[in-house]
């Protein structure tokens, strides 16, 4: 199955099919994998999960995010979303969810299951089950029916399971509510910045300078390098395998005809006058009144271009409020429903979005159309050859792999994959003394490797790769004349830091006896600045989207005026003090009150089953070696 799959990542019903059997794929581990140690890489109460389990579900995670991030998901990201810990702990979940079912004895009937897999979009033609199209699916699967539906029973037993937990959740009106103020809150706030670079005047000499080397020598050693040996899998070796035919293009082209559609769009230009959303009625009249005096001027006969360039307040004022050619959907709805349903030379009344009242012309409409098959074979071919490209390099790249798991030595997998292997010089973590693609990439791979350790197949920019680590050199302490430069840059810093943080803490409680920052600041030659009125998951003009800024600041009130630590960020150390507050409105409380219930009700929902799956967990001995996971 594995090598099926290999074969076939690319494939569009392969995809399409895998998109529907995530949950009970990863379960059962349908593939054929070998093992790097034994048979299992964890146990639920000496129960295995095995190598080929884990292997499958990793698989399938990295095709999910494959398909939402595309070519830019690479190693770095993998490694950052921790992947493989969460192939891992979603196989153990699923084990034991499916073992809590069989306590309470949760079943699915076969009307449940018929119902389930009718619902199946992959399975139906025209809107309606089609028994053919089943089989083909799951023939091009290697599953026959007997398994997949038992992979259904059992992902459907785990949503009863889960719809069972959930349903003792409940949130209240007060609760949502609570929540929403609590979200949509705002402050603003006085402060002061003591921003380390204003102390220019910090000049270390020669004495601070060696001692500050003396005392920081591990940070002034030469870089590791190491040297690796590696086998190359690149998509273009294999161009003359690849075959699409016009079947495999007409194919695709009736899949997914939505991609070959070119949706309607409008050219146009537009006049705008601003007036915000929250704006009082007086202000909305005005504006509106200003609104419909220039679209009489326009239908009278003046230039509407003129008349933009004049009067609009929007970005496009300067082109004459030319906004090009767009989709419906690329404008807010009000706009795009009025621009969409108007002809060629007409001009609108003035229609208010949430930017304010817009005076539109259309200049030209353009219907929608649809790419034909012979219009778009030759853009198809060039995709379905890329993708097969693709998955015939991974599945190269996966076979040699395989080689390894069974105990093979990178030379006598070389042979078995008819590859060079190729040497590199010394590099270092950041790449250097590399010369390839993703000098990067590689070399991070490459320094988390045991030496003597081949790694996985290793993604980078599409080509695969298979590592192996051969020599290491360790690091030496450089003379300081080599050094010179960074030790001084590195000290300075040192001491504008704390130049900066003592002048906050002394300003500080001057600040605290006064209950302002008014004064305080004026020994340091410092204005205070104050901050817009924001939420608690707002970026901060001038500030940025510091969480111990935010958290202080919502900390404060008219009690409470002066926030009693300093507040260290990039930027330098903030002293911060109450300027006001504001809550939302009750109207603004009624018109979210709904999408507010429901989020409160999911992130309840999410917690108390990860609430429930952790007590039940404690019923359960699970182990697993971590180092099975590098």
């Amino acid at each position: 199955m594995l090598r099926y799959l290999r074969e076939n990542t690319g494939n569009w019903i392969i995809k399409l099919f895998l998109g529907i059997i995530v949950i009970v794929f990863v379960f059962l581990g349908v593939g054929s994998f070998g093992s790097k140690r034994n048979d299992s890489i964890a146990t639920i109460n000496d129960k295995p999960i095995t190598i080929k389990e884990y292997q499958q579900a990793y698989k399938t995670m990295v095709d999910q995010m494959r398909s939402r991030f595309g070519k830019n998901l690479n190693d770095d990201i993998l490694k950052a979303l921790n992947v493989k810990q969460q192939a891992l702990d979603s196989l153990i979940d699923q084990k034991i969810i499916l073992a809590e079912a069989d306590k309470l004895d949760i079943t699915v009937s076969d009307t449940e299951l018929q119902q389930n897999l009718v619902s199946i979009k992959a399975f139906q033609k025209e809107g309606r089950f089609d028994l053919d199209q089943y089989k083909k699916v799951l023939n091009m699967n290697s599953l026959n029916p007997e398994i997949f539906e038992q992979l259904q029973i059992d992902s459907m037993r785990q949503q009863k399971i889960k719809d069972l937990v959930l349903s003792a959740v409940n949130v209240s009106d007060l609760e949502a509510r609570d929540w929403y103020v609590f979200q949509n809150k705002k402050v603003a706030v006085n402060y002061l910045l003591f921003a380390p670079e204003a102390y220019a005047d910090i000049h270390p000499d020669e004495n601070q300078i060696k001692t500050f080397y003396t005392a920081h020598t591990d940070q002034y050693k030469s870089e590791t390098k190491i040297q690796a040996v590696y086998l190359k899998f690149s998509p273009d070796e294999y161009k003359a395998a690849v075959n699409i035919t016009d079947a495999n293009i007409k194919e695709y082209y009736e899949q997914y005809p939505e991609l070959f559609l070119t949706p309607e769009k409008v050219e146009a230009r537009h006049i705008l006058i601003k007036v915000g959303e929250d704006a009082d009625e007086e202000t909305v009249a005005q504006t509106q009144k200003r609104a419909q005096d220039i679209y009489e001027m326009a239908v009278k006969g003046q230039e509407f271009e003129q008349l933009a360039k004049q009067y609009s307040e929007g970005p496009s004022k300067d082109t004459g409020g030319y906004l090009g050619v767009f989709e419906k959907q690329s404008m807010v709805k009000p706009f795009a429903d009025k621009a969409f349903a108007m002809k060629p030379d007409e001009i609108s009344t003035p229609v208010r979005t949430q930017f304010g009242w817009h005076i539109i012309k259309v200049i030209a409409r353009f219907d929608a159309a649809t790419q034909t098959l012979a219009e778009s074979s030759a853009k198809i071919k060039k995709e379905l050859e890329q993708k097969e490209l693709q998955n015939l390099a991974y599945y190269k790249a996966g076979e040699a792999f395989d080689a390894v798991i069974d105990g093979d030595d990178l030379e006598q997998v070389a042979l078995i994959a008819n590859k060079k292997i190729l040497t590199t010089k010394e590099f270092t973590l950041a790449g250097e003394g590399l010369d390839m693609t993703d000098p990067a990439g590689f070399a991070k791979t490459a320094f988390e490797l045991p030496l003597d350790d081949i790694s996985d197949v290793i993604d980078l920019g599409g080509v695969y790769y298979l590592i192996k680590v051969f020599k290491k050199i360790d690091p030496v302490v450089q003379e300081l004349d080599l050094v010179k430069d960074r030790v001084i840059k590195e000290l300075t810093a040192k001491l504008q830091h704390e130049r900066a943080k003592e002048a906050a803490q002394l300003t500080l409680a001057k600040a605290v006896d006064a209950q302002t920052l008014d004064l305080a600041g004026k020994d340091h030659s410092l204005t205070v600045k104050s901050t817009e009125l924001f939420t608690r998951n707002a970026t901060i003009e001038d500030v940025g989207s510091s969480p111990e800024f935010i958290r202080a600041s919502f900390s404060l009130n008219e009690t409470n005026k002066i926030y009693p630590e300093t507040i260290e960020t990039p930027a330098g150390f903030y002293l911060i003090g109450f300027k006001e507050q504001a809550l939302p409105e009750e109207s603004e409380i009624s018109e979210n009150f709904k999408r507010v219930k429901e989020e409160v009700t999911w992130r309840k929902q999410g917690e108390s089953f990860q609430a429930w799956m952790k007590e039940v967990k404690k019923h359960y001995t699970i182990n697993y070696d971590p180092e099975m996971l590098n």
